[in-house]
């Protein structure tokens, strides 16, 4: 910077700069430096290893946030497969209940469809047994 400076002030102002006085290449320079300043104020322009590493980190950030994208997504799905397995669960559960609770239904019916036809047969027995009896006499 300070030798590109260097050569285009002496090209600009050449020997009058040995022979200046005080602060009176100020104004003329001015611009000179300006140009210079802007020039240099954004290091990638000008230092390609400074733009290598302004695309390096860039890299960087968006490889961790990749990475910390990958983390949660894999969280999630271990969140999933663990309510899955609890799901699983829950469903044998339920259906043990339910198979438990048909043979007892199932029990229960049968012995009120017994009650009922003994009930039954024993009225038709009060019924139809004094008929016999009485047939027979």
């Amino acid at each position: 910077m300070l030798t590109e400076l260097y050569k285009e002030f002496t090209g600009k102002h050449g020997d009058a700069v040995k022979t200046a006085e005080e602060n009176s290449l100020t104004k003329k320079s001015k611009t000179l430096m300006q140009t210079v300043c802007d020039k240099y104020a954004d290091l990638s322009n000008v230092d390609k290893t400074s733009s290598l590493l302004g695309q390096v980190d860039a890299v960087k950030g968006t490889m961790q946030d990749n990475i910390a994208n990958m983390l949660k997504n894999t969280e999630k799905a271990e969140n999933l497969a663990e309510k899955s397995d609890q799901l699983n669960e829950q469903a044998s559960v339920f259906k043990k209940r339910s198979t438990d609770l048909r043979k007892q239904m199932r029990w229960k019916n049968l012995k009120m469809t017994l009650m009922l036809g003994g009930f039954v047969l024993l009225i038709v027995l009060v019924v139809v047994v004094p008929i016999i009896v009485r047939a027979k006499k």
